[in-house]
């Protein structure tokens, strides 16, 4: 869109631009456009997104994106910026556009309620997947996609250095061409860091990296199926991602919640999978009673369960108005208990399987034995023919 035109006139286009192309297309292409449509009415009737509380690459770039968007097609002056407002991770507001809000449900474009968002039963990652296709942008980064709300496995926490765990420190622009260069998943050298304005950042990660690790270590504990796991009783910054680092699969905090007059009136807690792992399956089960067990009238739940299965979040950063009912001890003994629970099924389950393995190796000898009996009775047969 042409720049120099004012802002209304930018605007006139844009529109006259969708009446023209609706004239031509199919019925799936007509619906796309009208997504696009509804977004940009939205955004023009309140130029608002709402997003989950604390920033991470996907809201970022999805909010970065969608401001450029704005000025493209005359909804924001240049030096204008869409209001963020922020709300718990999984629900949403009506009226407004909600960008990365955390449900994971997919996305939807209708004219009172838009949400973009990830979609993984339809292998859509991320918001900003969602939005780079809809708007068919061409200038957000490969890196960007790959990067965003999934941690690539060459990433290392320990790597205090690259460019993913120092991008939140940074611009979203410099964030950008750090991704064009290929850089997120690569460590920065002095020269790099000081260009994108990441070496007190870099000095700061590398104190949180240690203190992570020592805290980790304290909190680790294994199981009678000899997997180690992680409950800690506070919030850690990086720790989740340092025990999978550690060779540590399943990840638990669980922090007390305090009111206004900081008193204690309840917990928040979250358990974690290792990237690319679920959650043992009761511990998945507990989750969806919980999900049941704190949804509101409107159907949202602040107990987040993601359906890959790899996490279950009550409160927390991203959500720190909610909490559970009960005391820090009661949670970090209920989530113990999953745990050791997990651990004598998956004893059992490894013996049935060792008993079922042995009983293959016997059938295998019996049939060995069956097949050597018939040769020789074959072969006997054989050699009473040839004597007579």
């Amino acid at each position: 869109m042409n720049k120099q035109l004012s802002k209304e006139e930018r605007w006139s286009e844009f529109e006259k631009d969708i009446h023209k192309k609706m004239e031509n297309l199919n019925e799936e292409e007509k619906s796309n456009l009208n997504d696009i449509y509804n977004v940009a009415l939205k955004l023009k009737e309140n130029p608002t997104v709402a997003t989950h509380f604390g920033d991470d690459l996907d809201n970022r770039s999805s909010i970065y994106v969608l401001e450029n968007w704005s000025k493209d097609i005359g909804i924001l002056e240049e030096n204008e910026n869409l209001k963020v407002e922020r709300i718990p991770a999984g629900k949403t507001i009506e009226n407004v556009v909600n960008v990365d809000t955390g449900g994971h449900k997919g996305s939807v474009y209708g004219t009172d309620t838009i949400v973009i968002d990830g979609d993984p039963a339809n292998n859509v990652k991320s918001a900003i997947e969602e939005l780079t296709k809809k708007l068919n942008v061409k200038y957000v980064p490969s890196q960007i996609l790959e990067c965003a709300d999934a941690l690539p496995t060459k990433t290392s926490i320990f790597d205090t250095r690259s460019g993913i765990s120092l991008q939140k420190f940074t611009t979203i622009e410099n964030v950008f061409e750090m991704a064009k260069n290929g850089l997120l998943t690569k460590e920065l050298n002095d020269k790099q860091l000081e260009e994108y304005g990441l070496t007190e950042a870099h000095n700061s990660q590398q104190q949180i990296v240690d203190d992570a690790k020592a805290k980790v270590e304290s909190y680790t504990q294994t199981l009678e199926n000899g997997e180690k796991i992680v409950i800690a009783p506070k919030f850690i910054k990086a720790g989740s991602l340092v025990a999978y680092e550690s060779g540590i699969n399943y990840y638990a905090s669980v922090d007390k919640h305090f009111d206004s007059e900081r008193q204690e009136n309840g917990v928040t807690f979250a358990i974690n999978a290792k990237p690319g792992l679920k959650l043992p399956e009761n511990i998945a089960e507990f989750g969806k009673e919980l999900v049941e067990k704190y949804k509101d009238e409107t159907g949202a739940s602040g107990v987040f369960l993601h359906p890959n299965g790899s996490m279950l979040v009550a409160g927390g950063p991203k959500n720190p108005d909610f909490k559970v009912e009960g005391t820090q001890d009661e949670m970090i003994e209920k989530i113990s208990s999953l745990f050791k629970e997990y651990s004598l099924i998956s004893n059992i389950k490894k013996n049935i399987n060792d008993i079922n393995k042995k009983i293959e190796v016997v059938n295998k000898n019996e049939e060995t034995i069956q097949e050597a009996k018939k040769l020789d009775n074959e072969l006997n047969e054989h050699n009473k023919n040839r004597g007579e």
